[in-house]
């Protein structure tokens, strides 16, 4: 699929890309498109196109790109903001649409869930996550690691995702800085890269923070990363758009607390069984008090520990995936007009792109998967 992320391109592109999008669509028996934006989103064209061609289709959500885009665009240049709030209504109707008339919603996380859910007759809230079970912090590290944390001086910190807007950054460095100006013996980790990295390093510079906090960049290797995560006492985190991100996820498995901006993706994540702690939105001077609340009541960082290491035994692919297989069997089997039983293609996704690592960056790979549902 063509890379047309600009009106003139996907003009361009977009007779050629529906052809081929039909093709596919009346080889397969079950669809699944993952929208996310309008230009150059030919998940949201496929949704079209099936919908054209009377087949039931399944929509997957991991963000309200229209809140998002009105968010990230807040502090930019007039004309941009401008641009994004001509833009960010007609995406909410487009995909208001899209969702309307799918027979399955597959909302990643209760923010999705929340935003699309009133529009789409059959919703359901899943989770994303590509860890294995063996991944999971073992039992016997877990207990060193609760029992370490009445020893440890020093509080690790840890991060993994990409330096931009909707990760405030920013906010992060400046909930550690609080933290160590209340006393607090820490070292803090960000895993990743993005457009904010030389803003973020002017920051911990100007703050004497070059000691305390290690921007360790793209971690290739996925095991000493999620390692990295393990050894943490908590991820700080400060989303700032209604997305869910799937590091989250990965920490508890790790047995590491989620400490950060509150959302009711990451409240849902905890409702149950525990593991996390969040302040308001923006309020990094709260959050900085609360990472010192946590190194001085070690116990409840123990608890906390605990919690989300039990918390993680949910999330992991073979679980996750088995979920969204079986609502997709369940509920497009019956609904779809079946294609040719030749067909050895039973599952086609189609995504704006494909993220490698969602730890820490995102790699565009192609615009669709080809996959079987378990």
């Amino acid at each position: 699929m063509p890379w047309a992320y600009s009106i003139t391109k996907f003009i361009f592109h977009c007779s050629s890309v529906r052809a081929t999008i039909a093709k596919s669509i009346s080889r397969c028996h079950y669809l699944q498109f993952a929208i996310g934006g309008l230009f150059g989103d030919w998940a949201s064209v496929a949704a079209t196109v099936a919908h054209k061609q009377g087949r039931a289709y399944a929509i997957h959500t991991d963000r309200v790109e229209h809140q998002v885009i009105l968010q990230v665009t807040r502090s930019a240049r007039l004309l941009t903001r401008l641009k994004a709030k001509i833009i960010a209504p007609i995406i909410a109707s487009y995909h208001r649409w899209i969702v309307k008339n799918c027979a399955l919603g597959l909302f990643h996380g209760s923010d999705c869930y929340e935003a699309y859910s009133p529009f789409c007759h059959n919703s359901h809230l899943i989770h994303n996550v590509h860890i294995k079970p063996r991944d999971a912090i073992d039992a016997s590290v877990l207990a060193a690691k609760v029992h370490g944390v009445q020893t440890d001086r020093t509080i690790r910190i840890c991060y993994a995702g990409r330096m931009e807007m909707m990760k405030a950054p920013m906010d992060w460095v400046r909930a550690i800085s609080t933290a160590q100006n209340l006393g607090v013996n820490l070292h803090a980790t960000w895993m990743g890269d993005g457009t904010l990295k030389d803003e973020m390093k002017a920051l911990i510079a100007s703050l004497g923070l070059d000691s305390t906090i290690e921007l360790s960049g793209f971690e290739p290797n996925r095991e000493r990363l999620l390692q990295k995560i393990r050894e943490s006492h908590l991820m700080l985190f400060t989303h700032v758009t209604p997305e869910s991100p799937r590091c989250l996820l990965e920490a508890l498995a790790c047995g590491t607390p989620i400490v950060g901006y509150q959302s009711k993706y990451c409240e849902e994540l905890i409702k149950d069984f525990g593991g996390g702690m969040f302040v308001p939105v923006n309020d990094w001077k709260q959050l900085g008090e609360l990472i010192s609340t946590l190194s001085r009541d070690r116990p409840l960082l123990q608890r906390l520990i605990e919690a989300a290491s039990i918390n993680g035994t949910r999330f992991n692919d073979e679980a996750v995936f088995k979920h969204r297989s079986k609502l997709i069997e369940k509920y497009l089997t019956l609904n779809s007009v079946l294609p040719s039983q030749e067909s050895n293609e039973v599952y086609f996704t189609f995504r704006g792109s494909i993220k490698v690592n969602s730890l820490t960056s995102t790699t565009s790979i192609k615009p669709f998967a080809v996959d079987k549902v378990l």
